[in-house]
């Protein structure tokens, strides 16, 4: 852990854009099954361009994670806190590229129409139509999307917690203008 007390700039950057993103993601994805394959097509090219963008964001981030040092665990946090805290970090930082692959892999096998990242990138000509694995990939899909609901809502709290009730500098570190004393 490095001596700063704070995230710095480009981690801030990646955390918070990854953040709206993905929670725009996890909201609208849900609602997509009920629209008319009409509306659902279009929905879906701008969700798999989104989807696209997180998984280079994330391999962004998880390059920048590797390669500079956090700030350390502050010292009112017990050990079953910072190593939750871990846990609940690189759970994050794992499902969120395995999320868009499965979302790709979905979309590799969907017979029905094509699936056009940024109205560029053909992911249905990945592979042959094949509606089982789509539906496999599908049901993955949605299953990552409520871990990854929950950890969110649990990685808010825990922000929000630390923040209101513990009074403490967890979730000022990763403000964008977020003060940190050193006191």
């Amino acid at each position: 852990m490095s001596g700063s007390l704070k995230f710095d700039a480009t981690a801030k950057w990646l955390h918070w854009v990854i953040g709206i993103i993905v929670i725009i993601m996890l909201i609208f994805g849900r609602t997509m099954e009920a629209l008319p394959l009409t509306e659902r097509e279009v929905i879906i090219m701008a969700h798999s361009g989104l989807g696209t963008l997180v998984l280079l964001l994330m391999l962004a981030r998880w390059g920048w994670r590797l390669s500079h040092e956090p700030p350390a665990v502050i010292s009112t946090m017990g050990t079953w806190q910072s190593r939750l805290s871990k846990l609940m970090h690189w759970s994050l930082y794992v499902l969120l590229v395995v999320q868009p692959v499965l979302g790709i892999l979905q979309a590799a096998y969907i017979a029905d129409y094509e699936i056009l990242a940024f109205g560029v990138i053909d992911y249905s000509a990945m592979a042959a139509d094949n509606a089982e694995r789509a539906r496999t990939f599908h049901v993955l899909h949605g299953l990552n999307a409520t871990v990854l609901s929950i950890l969110v809502i649990g990685h808010i709290g825990a922000g929000l917690y630390h923040h209101f009730i513990h009074k403490d500098t967890v979730l000022k570190r990763m403000l964008p203008f977020g003060k940190v004393d050193s006191a």
